[in-house]
């Protein structure tokens, strides 16, 4: 007949290495500004290049104009290997673009930009990159290849009209950061005027915006991937407690 552990030592030991090992696992939370940020247009103006400015203009008008901003950060200061648990993006409205509507969950998008031939490479230039020099990711007025680029649309969105605050998180939008972090770390999102209302639009800050506070943000939460020697440890005192129940 089997017998239960009857040493409290062996216990003690495997609850302090779980402990130690969940200790080490501990979340760090780190705050990403963007590594360059633009928007370009389509219609009017599609070879000029905006991304000296202060914001980032989005603007519809049916299928005729469509103003769109592209916004890159870059992870590598984390390790490769992290799991990414949690993630925000988050950004704010301001004064300055074509239009000052009201900001809602409808007229907010954001697209992951896929790292595929034909795409706006993730390398862009915040002061070269205008619509005549995008990849092939757009495709019309709102639309954009799916093959091309990772919906984050509804991923826990948010957008505020009082507060200037949109953002989005959740699963969808950690899983297309991990892949990105597992490509080298520098990830593109495109942010659109996500309607096509005629006229209609506003405008987020950009980095170069003179309020900090205006500036989009990326809020990462991850934690290490567990040492091997951690692991080594804890398996092998999970099995001789183990051994010690079956004697």
């Amino acid at each position: 007949m089997t017998r239960p552990v009857r040493s409290p030592r062996i216990a003690w030991a495997v609850l302090l290495a779980v402990w130690g090992l969940c200790r080490t696992q501990a979340a760090t939370t780190n705050a990403f500004l963007p590594s360059a940020d633009t928007f370009v247009r389509f219609g009017i103006n599609q070879e000029v290049n905006y991304g000296a400015l202060e914001f980032l203009d989005l603007y519809g008008n049916g299928t005729a104009r469509d103003y769109f901003a592209y916004v890159r950060f870059d992870l590598s200061s984390l390790p490769q290997d992290a799991q990414l648990l949690d993630a925000t993006l988050r950004f704010t409205k301001v004064a300055g673009g074509t239009r000052n509507d009201t900001l809602t969950t409808g007229r907010f998008r954001v697209l992951g930009l896929n790292d595929v031939a034909g795409n706006t490479p993730q390398t862009w230039d915040e002061l070269t990159l205008t619509f005549n020099t995008i990849g092939s990711e757009w495709v019309s007025a709102n639309t954009y290849d799916t093959t091309r680029v990772t919906d984050l649309d509804g991923a826990n969105e948010v957008a505020d009209n009082t507060t200037g605050i949109a953002s989005i998180g959740g699963p969808n939008l950690v899983s297309f950061l991990s892949s990105r972090l597992a490509a080298g770390g520098l990830v593109t999102f495109i942010v659109d005027f996500a309607t096509t209302e005629g006229g209609r639009g506003f405008a987020f800050g950009s980095r170069e915006n003179s309020n900090p506070d205006a500036r989009p943000q990326l809020t990462v939460a991850w934690i290490p991937e567990p040492s091997m020697p951690a692991l080594l440890t804890l398996g092998g005192l999970l099995l001789l407690a183990w051994h010690r129940r079956l004697r």
